[in-house]
């Protein structure tokens, strides 16, 4: 994307539809309010309109790969209530930024993306993270992060294939971790310390759920640009 002077930068931020900017960029950003509020309109007219502003799959994966980073960490930074980054944290956002200028800079892989055992389509480094997520051994058994993630997806009307039902006690948190993790307090966490779950365990609940309300929208594009196994790109 062009560099913006910070002007320009600060009009987008309080108000993208009316500041003095690209339309690629504010395609761009259109995109990103779908990925992150309305995962589910997206559809193949609106992705056509983003073509017209020149947004190609490229650049939508792209635009995909930041929201997906920010809206997962953004939830487990409401859930904790980070208010300052710590050294780890502010390792992890520059590893991220240096991956996304790498990408930026260099050919993607091809594809970049494949088809999920469970029929998703998926950028090839989240299916990656999500098999590890949902199966590597931890404090709390794969079988409960599996259905912690599928229960957040579907709160948002999206598809998995049946879990095991989430526990009583998390579905209150987990739903606020859907829509509203800045919703997220102290009591609620608490409340489930006081069920049994100690300070790791509450950490994969979050991580699973955040993971799961980031991939919605990422998995609607997804879908749309690949499902047919044909890019948009080449589709007459």
């Amino acid at each position: 994307m062009t560099h913006l002077p910070q002007e320009i930068v600060e009009q987008a931020l309080t108000d993208w539809k009316t500041a003095d900017i690209p339309e690629r960029t504010r395609a761009a950003l259109h995109l990103l309010q779908y990925l992150t509020k309305h995962p589910l309109e997206l559809n193949k007219p609106f992705i056509a309109d983003l073509r017209t502003h020149g947004l190609d799959n490229h650049a939508m994966e792209e635009v995909a790969n930041v929201g997906f980073h920010f809206n997962f960490i953004n939830r487990l930074a409401d859930t904790f209530s980070f208010d300052h980054l710590n050294k780890e944290q502010e390792a992890f956002h520059t590893k991220m930024l240096n991956r996304t200028t790498r990408l930026l800079r260099n050919t993607p892989p091809k594809p970049s993306w494949i088809k999920d055992t469970d029929g998703q389509i998926r950028p090839i480094e989240l299916a990656r993270a999500r098999q590890t997520l949902l199966s590597a051994p931890g404090e709390i058994p794969p079988s409960l992060r599996q259905a912690i993630e599928a229960f957040v997806v579907t709160q948002w009307g999206h598809t998995r294939p049946p879990a095991q039902p989430v526990p009583q006690e998390l579905i209150s948190c987990l739903q606020k971790l859907a829509f509203s993790a800045y919703k997220i307090t102290d009591d609620d966490i608490a409340a489930l310390k006081t069920a049994g779950y100690n300070d790791d365990a509450i950490y994969e609940i979050a991580v699973a759920g955040a993971f799961g309300a980031a991939i919605v929208g990422v998995e609607r594009l997804f879908g749309i640009l690949y499902g047919d196994n044909m890019s948009m790109d080449t589709m007459a």
